[in-house]
């Protein structure tokens, strides 16, 4: 399960040989699994606070490329490259 990025508090994971759809595991305080392509959180995941969710789409936003190659990583069982964080 790797680390990916770590903002706000909130560390974004990664996990080998997940299941579908292209996704990332948000922990910290809060728990929730975001779906890389639309944002959206998997059915039963309960959402962010509101200022920390803009923050981790914000992120998403402008990483969503990278996201997608690292998920494609993982699914190879590689490790992925590190995404910056939010400035």
């Amino acid at each position: 399960m790797p680390q990916i990025c770590e903002f706000y508090g909130m560390k974004i994971y990664l996990y080998f040989d997940d299941h579908d759809p292209p996704h990332f595991h948000v922990r910290g305080p809060d728990k929730t699994r975001i779906n890389i392509i639309n944002g959206e959180y998997l059915d039963g995941d309960q959402p962010l606070p509101r200022i920390k969710e803009k923050k981790v789409l914000k992120w998403l936003e402008m990483n969503k490329i990278d996201m997608i190659k690292a998920w494609n990583a993982c699914k190879e069982g590689e490790v992925p490259s590190k995404i910056p964080p939010l400035p």
